[in-house]
C-alpha cells in the first residue's frame, strides 16, 4: 500500500501520469483504487479526473440508465483533454473571476472623472469589494482602462515572474486547444475567452441562448417536457423564439437548425449556460463543428453574465406568465410574440427605437461588408495564382523546320 503521508503531499497529477492513466483505464482496464494505488493518489482524485478527461457524452440519458452501464463504457479517457481541462481550471483561480462589467465601469469612474486613488476606492465605496492591489493588477493585465502612469507602482521582479507564468500558462492552454483541435475534438469555451468586443456589444452577430421552461406539473397529471429557446442578439436586443418538443439534445438542435434557417446569415458567436441541453457533445458538434461557429459558456449561478437574454426573458414571461403549459403553444404563435417583442421600443438600450428597426439595419451592413470582403479575398487569391502560375511555353512551330520536304 502506498504511504498515506506521501498520498497527502502529492496533490496534482502530471501530463505524464494522465498518458499513464489512459493506458491504464482505456487499454488494461484496471479499476480506480488499482491505478491509485500505482500512482499515490486517493481513488476519489481518480475518479475525478476520469471524469475531467471523459470524451463520451452520455447527457441524454437518464442517470438510472448511465449507472447500469459498464464503467469502461461511460468513461473513455483522453490523457490530452484532462490536460486541457486541468490548465484551463488552474488559469481560472484568481482576482480576475470578480471582475464583472458594472465593477469595470465603477471603478473607472472613481479612477478616471472622480481621481480617486485604488486605496481610496477600495476603502470608501461600497459597492467596490477588492483590495487596492486587485485594482493595480486588473489595470497591469489591461483588464480596467483607468491612468495607470499615475496610480499603478512600478512592477516588481516577484510580479513580472508571475505575469511571465500566467503568459506561459495560457500559451500552454493555447497548445492544448489547438491539438484538440486538430484530432478533430470538441472543446469548450469559456466566457472568459470571447472577445472584448463582445461584452462592449461593439459588433453585430452575438447572440445569447436559453430555455424557458413551463410549469413542472399540471395538478398531478402528465409532466409538460416542452420548452420555448429563447435566442436574443446582444447588440440590437432582437429575440427569436422557437419551440421545443423536449430538451434532449436531438430536439434543442432541431429547434437551433430552424434558428439557422432563419438567421444563420447573421451570427458570428453563441453564448450559453451551463444547462445540460447546451453542454452536450450533440449540441457543441452541430454549431461548433459543423457549422464553424463558437460557443462560450457561462460561469455557473453568473445569470448576470447573459444579462440581454435574462432581461428578455423577463419580458417574455409577460405573454406566457410561469406556471403556463406550452404544450398548446404553437410556433405561429411564437413567432407573433417575438415580432410584438421585436417592435417594442427600447428607451435605454436602444434610444428609443426598436429592436427589429436596428436588426435590420445591421444586418444590411453586416452583409454588405462581407460582400466586400469577398470581392477582395477573390482577388487576392487571383493574384495569387497569376503569381504561382507557370510560365507557358511559346510557339515555337514557325522555327520548326518542315521534316516532310
Amino acid at each position: 500500500m502506498v504511504d498515506e503521508k506521501k498520498r497527502r503531499s502529492r496533490t496534482r497529477i502530471t501530463e505524464n501520469e494522465r498518458y499513464m492513466i489512459e493506458h491504464l483505464w482505456n487499454e488494461l482496464h484496471w479499476t480506480q483504487s488499482e491505478i491509485a494505488e500505482k500512482l499515490g493518489y486517493s481513488q476519489s482524485s481518480i475518479s475525478l479526473e476520469l471524469q475531467r478527461g471523459n470524451v463520451l457524452d452520455f447527457s441524454h440519458l437518464e442517470r438510472r440508465i448511465l449507472m447500469g452501464m459498464d464503467s469502461y463504457a461511460r468513461i473513455k479517457y483522453s490523457a490530452l483533454r484532462g490536460q486541457y481541462v486541468a490548465m484551463k481550471n488552474r488559469a481560472k483561480f484568481g482576482t480576475s473571476t470578480f471582475l464583472t462589467p458594472e465593477l469595470k465601469e465603477l471603478i473607472e469612474t472613481w479612477v478616471n472623472v472622480e481621481h480617486w486613488t485604488p486605496e481610496q476606492i477600495a476603502g470608501n465605496v461600497q459597492d467596490v469589494d477588492v483590495s487596492a492591489s486587485a485594482i493595480r493588477l486588473w489595470a497591469r493585465k489591461g483588464l480596467i482602462n483607468i491612468r495607470t502612469h499615475k496610480y499603478t507602482k512600478k512592477t516588481t521582479t516577484a510580479e513580472k515572474k508571475t505575469l511571465e507564468s500566467q503568459r506561459a500558462r495560457q500559451r500552454e492552454i493555447q497548445r492544448l486547444r489547438n491539438k484538440l483541435r486538430e484530432n478533430g475534438d470538441l472543446v469548450r469555451h469559456s466566457i472568459y475567452e470571447r472577445p472584448a468586443r463582445v461584452e462592449k456589444r461593439e459588433q453585430f452577430g452575438h447572440w445569447e441562448i436559453d430555455l424557458v421552461l413551463p410549469r413542472k406539473n399540471n395538478n398531478g397529471m402528465q409532466r409538460d417536457d416542452t420548452a420555448i429557446m429563447t435566442v436574443v442578439e446582444r447588440k440590437t436586443r432582437f429575440i427569436s423564439l422557437i419551440k421545443l418538443e423536449t430538451k434532449q439534445t436531438a430536439d434543442v438542435v432541431a429547434g437551433f437548425n430552424l434558428f439557422i434557417q432563419r438567421y444563420g446569415k447573421a451570427i458570428r458567436t453563441i453564448t450559453a449556460d451551463n444547462g445540460s441541453e447546451f453542454i452536450s457533445w450533440g449540441f457543441l458538434e452541430r454549431v461548433q463543428q459543423e457549422l464553424g461557429i463558437n460557443v462560450y459558456y457561462a460561469s455557473p449561478s453568473s445569470p448576470h453574465q447573459r444579462g440581454t437574454n435574462e432581461n428578455r426573458n423577463r419580458k417574455l414571461r409577460d405573454f406566457y406568465p410561469k406556471g403556463t403549459s406550452f404544450e398548446r403553444v404553437t410556433q405561429k404563435m411564437l413567432d407573433e410574440t417575438a415580432e410584438r417583442m421585436n417592435t417594442m421600443p427600447l428607451r435605454q438600450a436602444l434610444q428609443n427605437k426598436t429592436p427589429i428597426e436596428v436588426f435590420d439595419l445591421e444586418y444590411r451592413v453586416m452583409q454588405r461588408y462581407k460582400r466586400a470582403y469577398a470581392k477582395v479575398k477573390e482577388k487576392r487569391l487571383a493574384q495569387k495564382l497569376a503569381e504561382t502560375a507557370p510560365e507557358l511555353p511559346s510557339d515555337s512551330s514557325k522555327d520548326t523546320p518542315n521534316i516532310d520536304n
